[in-house]
């Protein structure tokens, strides 16, 4: 039986203790709560996706072999989404990360690593920045960005145009 139990404890994964909350305040100022809304900026990677906002994974799809499986894509940047679960994560290195689970349209949901993501401006308002307050990232640092983004062919003429419009039009 001692066995049994020392065979269960050392396959327990990492983050495996979690606990619900119902609010969360950030490093940005801002404190978030079950039913409002995130402000997707732009993804960190060098291709325009995200690093700390990622899909969902199913139970039943396994994982693929190219390392980050489950980025949300660019095309998910300067969009918004409505927080459904917050959650802190526990892991046995003694460190805490909380987690937002957002929808944002369609029947997926996404991972949100908050302080992470604020960290790397894949949330807004970034770190150092007290909500409604302007910020060093403001919309013209934000199209500078698109606009690198399509020099380097990481986004289409289209998908520049569009983004730039949702910019201009806040």
């Amino acid at each position: 039986m001692k066995k049994l139990l020392l065979i269960f404890i050392s396959i327990l994964p990492a983050t495996a203790f979690c606990q619900s909350l119902k609010e969360f305040k950030a490093p940005n100022g801002k404190t978030y709560h079950i039913g409002d809304t995130v402000k997707v900026g732009m993804g960190s990677m060098p291709e325009g996706n995200f690093k700390y906002v990622q899909v969902t994974p199913l139970p039943f799809f396994p994982p693929r072999p190219n390392g980050n499986n489950f980025s949300a894509r660019k095309d998910f940047a300067m969009s918004t989404a409505v927080i459904r679960k917050i959650k802190m994560a526990s892991q046995m290195s003694g460190s805490d990360k909380v987690m937002f689970t957002v929808k944002a349209g369609g029947i997926g949901t996404y991972d949100i690593w908050i302080v992470e993501a604020i960290a790397a401006c894949e949330v807004t308002p970034c770190s150092g920045t007290a909500p409604g307050a302007v910020s060093h990232t403001s919309v013209a640092d934000e199209i500078l960005k698109l606009k690198k983004l399509l020099d380097s062919g990481a986004i289409t003429k289209a998908e520049y145009d569009a983004q730039k419009k949702k910019l201009l039009d806040e």
